[in-house]
């Protein structure tokens, strides 16, 4: 009786776990859109959504097993156009690249505009890595000596 009872219950926990494994995925997908060169403006149903790099995360509402993301128009400074969507599973967190049409004119405006983008996102890292190396300081045991006796003549305490 003892062993009717374990390959019962065996026999329906493996029928739960194979339920489970072949039950379609719901979770919703997360879409990250890079454009190549960088700095076009995308849009989705005709309403811009940023300059890429832009993470869009989608409702699997069907609660199907792949989800069709809405067709992004990736539009760059030269008026270059470029319409992307894919096919992603339940739960996903992908990079998508949209890459600018080879025949489309325009292409040296479109890598100066990339050029620009690219040293501001490099000034903006150089800035917040100065930023915390400031906050590290200003932390440190030092110049918390310093400003509790009055002194803040360093640079980098005040």
């Amino acid at each position: 009786m003892k062993h009717l009872r374990y390959t019962a219950s065996a026999l329906l926990l493996a029928a739960v776990l194979s339920g489970c494994a072949n039950a379609p995925q719901s979770a919703d997908v997360v879409l990250t859109y890079e454009t190549k060169p960088e700095g076009a403006e995308l849009f989705e149903g005709g309403k811009s959504i940023g300059i890429a790099p832009v993470t869009r995360t989608y409702r699997n509402e069907a609660k199907t097993e792949t989800l069709r993301t809405p067709d992004v128009t990736a539009v760059w400074p030269s008026g270059a156009r470029e319409v992307y969507y894919t096919l992603l599973p339940g739960g996903a967190d992908r990079v998508a690249t949209i890459e600018r049409p080879k025949n489309a004119p325009g292409l040296q405006a479109d890598l100066d505009n990339a050029r620009k983008i690219v040293a501001a996102k490099e000034a903006e890292v150089r800035r917040q890595r100065e930023d915390a190396l400031r906050d590290q300081a200003r932390n440190s045991q030092r110049c918390k000596d310093q400003m509790s006796k009055g002194n803040v003549a360093t640079n980098d305490c005040n």
